[in-house]
């Protein structure tokens, strides 16, 4: 990604001015019930691709398949080791214990 600098941000004014002309552009040869009616269509669709390709994209595996080795997630209800914790609140069966730890 880009770091924010002057150009970047001019570039992005540009771009976003140019679709806003287009636009107005579009709506004034067409007119607006007919674009109306299109954007409704594209939105549908869209919004039909966002729920699909979600299951048609291969399943991404951040652990390699090999399963966490944290303490955290491998603990089951009630056993929380927070010996290395710092600043960590814990809720238990609705009470609340916060326990802080600072290094000086």
């Amino acid at each position: 990604m880009p770091h924010r600098n002057r150009t970047w941000i001019w570039a992005g004014r540009l771009i976003f001015g140019l679709v806003v002309i287009g636009l107005v552009g579009y709506y004034s040869v067409v007119g607006l019930d007919r674009a109306d009616k299109f954007a409704s269509v594209i939105g549908s669709l869209l919004a039909l691709a966002a729920l699909v390709v979600p299951h048609l994209l291969p399943v991404s595996r951040g652990d390699d398949g090999r399963g966490s080795t944290s303490p955290a997630a491998n603990a089951t209800h009630g056993q929380i080791d927070a010996r290395h914790a710092q600043g960590v609140q814990i809720n238990q069966s609705g009470g609340n214990t916060q326990h802080n730890t600072f290094l000086s």
